[in-house]
């Protein structure tokens, strides 16, 4: 079988909030007859981001990027794909990351809290393998090649990689040692996480009235009025952008078979593939710790579905009925062509000896159990054709030419911007051309989505950090390489019911019916003996659910709070409501409730002190590094990032 698979800066003064770094960049030497050298300048056409003019070095991003996908690899195994990592937008992950960090540590140096040369020491002699069995260090040659062995390029490399994690966790500890929890704080979280109830309810919605409610003009600016609070709006900006669009490109572009056959050929490498097997499997799974009598049963199990195979039954059917591998029972048990060494070794012996077209005996391996496989097809190790990578090729050339384009004509077009900038929002969009869409956002605040674009916080930090009639350098966004033009600027205040009249309109009504479900539930609620009697007066089905401070409710969205509050408050077995939740009306009966204790609370305060503390940690790092990248300089290398992709892309498939 296949090897598987927080909002605002509170007054912080001295405090930096960090967490241990996940990759560590940057040459600081440190000088302690370990080995090392002086600090070096990255080539400028190497560099992966500057961050106030501090550079972060191709190899330290290159060094990250790949550390990451392992530990992903090692999560996922072979669902992890190059498709994959594409869609979770890994390398600009990776390089946001290391951009933080190195905000962090700007931060740190200027508060003079580094780490100290002795410090970098006592950690490097904590390590197991650099210490002979009397304590003494290991030697400088030995301590070179572990250095190496750990994808370091040298001892200074290492050693600064410890300086700035001791940097990074001893800010983190000072954070952490600064945040007071309060006991009401700590008892709050407890009751949250803690306090439930059973209960049996049944809902019935607003919207089965809101047919029935006439809102006229007046009502509007009236319940307008009334809640001006709710129609508030943020800091806003609205902007113009032109958009490289590569989806649009994309579907303009038709690779010519030479151009695919050339491509083919260039990268006929990268094509070759092992000797493979496409297999029919069916697992009777058996954990390793099974006793004797489990892994009877499921031998007997498998011996029995061989013979029902043997005498003809459906494989499909039976791996669907019977197979513990969920990533091919669905398939009826097919797993595709499986490239010879992809496999335990049991499995893999069989797969490639068995005679085509039989069932085999049941196979045993210590790591999954009984095996049951049929080997329909093998192929000889050697390169994958043309024809069966076409497909994949065409995507690829497509998939790059359109960036190609999108990127050269967006590049064209910012240059012509900086040499005329435009005085007007139409001057701006005259620029658009066959290449290059133009469009406007709507308002947006901070922490929205940017409308047409999506999350972009690169775009977002621009448009809250620029001035009317701005144009920015080009920013990568999820549809294509693109320019903003900072079109209008909106201060806090109240949004005008011209904008949102169809919106108030809408909750004018929805307010009218909640009212009249209110009043329906509570009549239907008159001289009922049970929540039954409710339900069949409403027309209803009573549901049971156990809810909590911290939980959903199904059928029930918005904020359910009032029923909770009502359902751990309420006596057990009684009719309780109507209590208004969201758009909907709710009559409970509790049939069970676990309530505060106060003996398992005094145990636990201090394990919620903690955690309550962690949380607000990451919080104050999240508005901290908003502030500081509001406050910086940050230049990416937008090069880098497409020739990560690039390679990615260019990668063979998996056969």
């Amino acid at each position: 079988m296949l090897k598987s698979m927080r909002d605002s800066f509170h007054n912080l003064k001295w405090i930096l909030i960090a967490v241990v770094a996940a990759f560590i960049i940057g040459f600081v030497y440190v000088d302690m007859g370990l080995g090392g050298a002086g600090n070096s300048k990255a080539d400028d056409r190497s560099y992966a981001a500057r961050v106030n003019g501090d550079t972060i070095p191709n190899r330290d991003y290159q060094r990250a990027l790949f550390f990451t996908e392992q530990n992903y690899r090692q999560m996922y195994g072979q669902q992890f794909t190059p498709e994959m990592m594409q869609a979770m937008g890994m390398d600009k992950q990776v390089l946001d990351s290391l951009v933080d960090q190195r905000l962090l540590l700007q931060e740190a140096q200027r508060l003079h809290l580094n780490a100290t040369p002795e410090e970098v020491r006592k950690r490097i002699m904590e390590i197991p393998d650099l210490k002979n069995p009397d304590g003494s260090f290991v030697g400088t040659e030995l301590y070179e090649r572990w250095v190496q062995a750990m994808r370091y390029d040298n001892a200074a490399d290492f050693e600064d990689a410890i300086t700035r994690e001791i940097t990074l966790s001893k800010i983190e500890s000072a954070m952490n040692n600064s945040i007071v929890v309060s006991a009401k704080a700590a008892e709050n979280e407890y009751r949250r996480t803690t306090e439930n109830a059973k209960l049996r309810y049944v809902v019935y919605p607003a919207a089965r009235d809101v047919a029935t409610v006439q809102i006229a003009p007046a009502d509007v600016e009236a319940y307008y009025k009334a809640h001006l609070a709710d129609y508030t709006h943020g800091d806003q900006r609205e902007i113009r952008y032109l958009v490289g669009d590569v989806a649009r490109i994309r579907s303009q572009i038709v690779p010519t078979e030479a151009e695919l056959r050339k491509k083919y050929e260039a990268a006929k490498e990268t094509y070759k593939q092992p000797e493979g097997a496409h297999i029919l499997h069916i697992l009777i799974k058996v954990d390793p710790t099974a006793t004797p009598e489990v892994d009877a049963a499921a031998h007997a199990k498998a011996d029995g579905i061989v013979k029902q195979l043997r005498a003809g039954a459906d494989f499909a059917a039976l791996a669907r009925a019977n197979s513990g591998d969920p990533s091919s029972a669905n398939q009826g048990g097919d797993m595709g062509f499986v490239n010879r060494g992809d496999t335990v070794e049991a499995f893999d012996t069989a797969a490639f000896t068995i005679p085509l077209n039989t069932i085999s005996d049941p196979i045993r391996t210590k790591e999954f159990g009984y095996h049951i496989i049929k080997v329909l097809a093998r192929r000889p190790a050697g390169y994958a054709t043309f024809e069966e990578v076409r497909t994949q090729l065409a995507a690829q050339a497509a998939d790059q030419a359109a960036k190609d384009q999108a990127r050269e004509e967006i590049t064209r077009i910012s240059s012509r911007l900086r040499e005329k900038k435009p005085k007007t929002v139409d001057e701006f969009a005259a620029y658009a051309n066959d290449k290059i869409s133009s469009n406007s956002t709507q308002w947006f605040q901070k922490g929205d989505t940017v409308p047409g674009l999506g999350n972009n916080q690169p775009l977002a930090n621009w448009a809250f950090a620029a001035k009317q009639g701005d144009v920015s350098e080009v920013i990568g966004t999820s549809r294509g390489p693109a320019i903003a033009y900072l079109a209008n600027v909106r201060p806090t205040g109240q949004t005008p019911l011209s904008e949102i009249r169809v919106k108030v309109e809408s909750d004018a009504r929805m307010a009218r019916a909640r009212d009249l479900a209110k009043a329906n539930v509570a009549n239907a609620m008159v001289a009922q003996p049970n929540l039954d009697a409710v339900a069949a007066k409403l027309g209803v089905q009573p549901t049971e659910t156990t809810i909590t401070r911290q939980g959903a409710v199904s059928g029930l969205a918005g904020d359910i709070s009032p029923l909770v509050d009502a359902a751990l408050a309420a006596p057990v077995n009684t009719v309780q409501g109507p209590v208004v939740t969201g758009d909907n009306v709710v009559v409970f009966s509790v049939l069970e409730k676990r309530q505060f204790n106060p003996t398992e609370f005094a145990d636990k305060r201090q394990q919620y002190v903690d955690m309550l503390r962690n949380q607000e940690a990451r919080t104050l790092r999240q508005s901290l590094l908003a502030r500081l990248r509001k406050d910086s300089k940050v230049t990416v290398n937008e090069a880098v990032l497409q020739q990560s992709q690039q390679a990615r892309n260019e990668q063979p498939a998996a056969f």
